[in-house]
Formats: structure tokens, C-alpha cells, sequence
């Protein structure tokens, strides 16, 4: 009987470490979920600034490029809800940044025969000339507000600052519109760090409501908080939701970028495609896959239009 009892015991105890290489792999694999979850979530999308002596794209050094999720990218009204379309065709977004430097880079972007938003950037050398050239165009433009960036780039003259108070982001919110008379909207140059700053966004966002203009959301970092201020004080809000056009200024890259973007419009009803305005070759693609979009029975808008599906006053005085 001791016998027996003592074998017992052995075996128990033969078992024992077995049980702690096992108890040791699952605690590994929670904390290997957990680091994983944490770098999705701070992960950022790489942000440009202009090099005003060549006239090019300057990749910055932010950790990363992420594609927007699919969950939040629709159109949301003030109450976070999705709002469904109008037109029941997909629609196609084209904006163009970082206008303002050259006269001679917009041009092939004006005569383009189909709806598309410009970004004008405040204080730069053509801003106001280059504003009244789209206008005669028949096309719209909005703000391109520059805002501070985590990696500490110059976002450029006239921008937005973390440690800037809220009336100092509304005199400089008034001096940027003012030289952009038809402007009824704005989005973000870099701004990896201001549209991370619930209190900075949210002091945008105060600037905007009461003469109902909306904020697009240029997406530079998935930590942006520009939604949930929007949200707090009813400004009309929504992001990009597709890859930038032009990371990669190649013209194979670029059709890419405009075939994901064409795949996103068919999957959540429209893509809201960001480009960049000294990108040599991106007018001339945009111009010759203009009848696919046509005959793939994609209907193209500026981005106030998008907005007013969402059946915003964005355009009342």
C-alpha cells in the first residue's frame, strides 16, 4: 500500500513542471496580444510637407503607414451614426493638397473635366491667386490648415500648435479664411500631434460650428481625436478613407492607389482620395481613367457635395 501511495505521489509530482511550461506559453502569448494590439493602435500614417525651393514631396519620418479601418470611414453625423448616400452610385473624392506654392502645377489640375476639391495652404507666395483661379474654374477649395506634427517637421507659416490656447487657434483660423473668401471647410497639413489634442481639436472645432463649416480629416495618424471633437460640438466631420495617392510618386503606384480607392467606393459607397498638387503625373492619370470611372458608373464630387448628403447647411452664410 505504501508502495502504491509513494508511486502516486511521484507521478504527481513528475507532472508538476509540465503544468508550468504550459501555465508560462499562455501567459507569454496574452502579454505577445496585447503588445500587438498596442502597436496597431499607435500606429500613423507617413505625413509630407513641401520643399518650397524644389517644389517636391518630403516624406517625414512618422513610424509607419497604416490603410484607414473599414469600421468608421463612411460619412458620420454629428450623432457618430453612418448616413447613407443619395446618390446610390459610388462616389469618388479626389482632393488635391498643398496648392499655393506654384501656379504653374495647378493648371493641369483646372482643366480636369470633373468635380475635385483643392487644399490651399494660407501665407504661401500664389495662395489668393491660385483661390481665384479654381474659382473660375467652377471648382471648390478648402483650407489647408497646417497643424503641428509628432516628428517635429515645420508644418509650414500660419499653423496650429499643442501648446497654442483656444483664442489664439481662432485668430489664426480667422486670418487663414479670410484669404480664402470661398472656402466652406478645412483639412490638416501633417498634424500627426495637433489631431491627436482632444483640447486643440476641440478648439477648432468651436471655430467652425458657428459659421457651419465642416472638417475633413486628412488621417495622418490613427490616433486622431478630430471625430470624437467633431461629435462634442456638431461639427459635420469625416476622414479619409483610402492610402494617399502619391506616397509613392511612380505612375504605376499611382493607379494603384486610384484602383484601391475605386475598390473602396464599390465596398462602403465612396472613396476620399488625397493627392498632392506638384505630382507631375497625377493629373494626366487622373485625366485618362476618367471615362472608366464613367463607364464603371462611378459618379465623381467635390467633397462639399458629400457633405451635403449628410444634409448639412455647409453652404448657408
Amino acid at each position: 500500500m505504501a508502495s502504491k501511495d509513494g508511486k502516486k505521489g511521484f507521478s504527481r509530482n513528475k507532472l508538476q513542471p509540465y503544468y508550468i511550461i504550459i501555465a508560462v506559453i499562455i501567459v507569454l502569448l496574452v502579454i505577445i496580444l496585447i503588445i500587438m494590439k498596442a502597436a496597431d493602435t499607435e500606429a500613423v500614417v507617413t505625413e509630407t510637407e513641401v520643399d518650397t525651393s524644389t517644389g517636391t514631396i518630403v516624406p517625414q519620418s512618422d513610424s509607419g503607414i497604416v490603410k484607414p479601418e473599414d469600421d468608421d470611414t463612411a460619412p458620420v453625423d454629428v450623432d457618430g451614426s453612418t448616413v447613407d448616400t443619395i446618390d446610390k452610385k459610388p462616389s469618388l473624392v479626389f482632393v488635391i493638397d498643398d496648392v499655393g506654392n506654384s501656379i504653374e502645377q495647378l493648371k493641369p489640375f483646372l482643366e480636369l473635366p470633373f468635380s475635385i476639391t483643392f487644399a490651399i495652404m494660407p501665407d504661401r507666395r500664389y495662395t489668393t491667386q491660385c483661390a481665384s483661379l479654381i474659382t473660375s474654374a467652377g471648382k471648390e477649395y478648402i483650407l489647408h490648415q497646417p497643424m503641428e506634427p509628432i516628428g517635429g517637421q515645420n508644418p509650414g507659416e500660419s499653423a496650429i500648435y499643442t501648446d497654442m490656447s483656444e483664442d489664439e487657434i481662432d485668430k489664426i483660423l480667422s486670418h487663414n479664411f479670410a484669404q480664402l473668401p470661398a472656402a466652406r471647410g478645412m483639412n490638416n497639413h501633417m498634424g500627426s500631434a495637433a489631431t491627436s489634442d482632444f483640447e486643440v481639436m476641440t478648439s477648432v472645432m468651436k471655430f467652425l460650428k458657428p459659421k457651419s463649416f465642416y472638417y475633413f480629416d486628412s488621417y495622418t495618424i490613427a490616433g486622431s481625436v478630430a471625430l470624437e471633437a467633431a461629435n462634442e460640438t456638431n461639427v459635420l466631420c469625416l476622414k479619409r478613407n483610402s492610402m494617399f495617392l502619391d506616397n509613392e510618386d511612380d505612375r504605376t503606384s499611382i493607379i494603384n492607389a486610384i484602383e484601391e480607392g475605386t475598390k473602396t467606393a464599390s465596398k462602403k459607397g465612396h472613396a476620399v482620395m488625397i493627392g498632392h498638387v506638384m505630382t507631375k503625373e497625377l493629373a494626366e492619370i487622373m485625366m485618362q481613367l476618367y471615362p472608366d470611372f464613367i463607364e464603371d458608373g462611378f459618379s465623381l464630387k467635390d467633397i462639399s457635395e458629400l457633405f451635403l448628403e449628410m444634409n448639412s447647411p455647409i453652404l448657408e452664410d
